[in-house]
């Protein structure tokens, strides 16, 4: 009887716990009660603060009750990637290397390869957040041009905030479970219950790794450069003679070529088939049926 009891409190555990993670997921403005999340700007964090927390030991002393809230910085994973034409490939990838140990960052990956008697190099880093501005003005400065530049933010505090809850309610389900295991007298129920505790906590194990690695993207910024030296974006000349500009001529030759085929090709289709189809598509037929009906009385005389 007991072993029953059980068994039927770890599945009704399990499907409360499990009813509770769906309407989680489907509304993230509603968090577990009774603690409220909020979520405010990071450069507002702290007047929000001030403006939640009432004085002294933070209790509603309008119901009497504590009233705990979370208040989550906004998490915006930002990226850039930077396109720059540089005097010397090798002393830009010394500077480089010189800004990202100074603001705390880190070389992910670095790539030179020789393009004929010049280097070039792509460098993939990540740099504290809070320093990208300065980061990027900096790699400018190396610059002699900037060919290229994009900075995108991908704002990921839904998906955080969703994250919190399913947490909150998983580590309830591992506290009802440890509890339901303590008190098994048999092995039957003990093991029933041991496979419930191991799926819950893998599943906060998988929800505390995507909640970090969300932090650690936002927290550090990840910017792209690929470095082309002066030399090999210098037009070519000999002699007076513009190589690059032929190339360029004959190109635009070869595409209104193209064009002139392509809009004469679309004029054939769109209106000169339809109108032969329609002029001469009846006389064709005809001409099929009267010969067809002159084979058929040379073939009667025949016979």
């Amino acid at each position: 009887m007991k072993k029953a009891l059980y068994i039927i409190g770890v599945a009704l555990l399990v499907l409360v716990m499990a009813g509770c993670g769906m309407r989680q997921a489907a509304s993230t403005s509603a968090p577990m009660e009774p603690r409220e999340v909020v979520v405010v700007e990071k450069e507002t964090a702290d007047d929000w603060d001030q403006a939640v927390a009432p004085p002294g030991d933070g209790v509603n002393y309008d119901s009497g009750e504590a009233a705990p809230v979370d208040v989550v910085e906004r998490l915006i994973i930002r990226n850039a990637w930077l396109d720059l034409v540089v005097p010397d490939t090798d002393e830009a990838l010394g500077e480089i290397e010189d800004v990202v140990d100074e603001m705390d960052g880190f070389i992910v990956q670095s790539n030179v390869y020789q393009s004929g008697e010049s280097k070039r190099a792509s460098v993939q880093l990540r740099i504290p957040a809070d320093k990208l501005a300065e980061a990027l003005e900096r790699f400018r400065d190396l610059a002699t041009e900037v060919r290229s530049e994009n900075v995108s933010g991908q704002d990921v505090t839904e998906e955080y905030v969703d994250l919190q809850s399913r947490l909150r309610s998983k580590e309830a389900a591992e506290a009802k479970l440890l509890q339901f295991l303590e008190e098994a007298e048999d092995t039957e129920a003990a093991l029933e219950v041991y496979t419930q505790l191991e799926r819950i906590q893998t599943d906060i194990e998988v929800i505390k790794g995507r909640m970090q690695y969300l932090e650690q993207s936002a927290a550090m910024s990840s910017v792209s450069i690929e470095l082309t030296p002066d030399e090999l974006v210098q037009p070519i000349e000999i002699g007076g003679w513009h190589p690059e500009g032929t190339l360029k001529d004959a190109v635009e030759a070869l595409i209104r070529v193209l064009q002139f085929l392509v809009d004469a090709l679309i004029v054939v289709v769109v209106v000169i088939l339809p109108v032969v189809l329609v002029v001469f598509g009846p006389l064709v037929a005809l001409f099929f049926l009267v010969r067809a009906l002159v084979r058929r009385r040379r073939a009667r005389r025949a016979e």
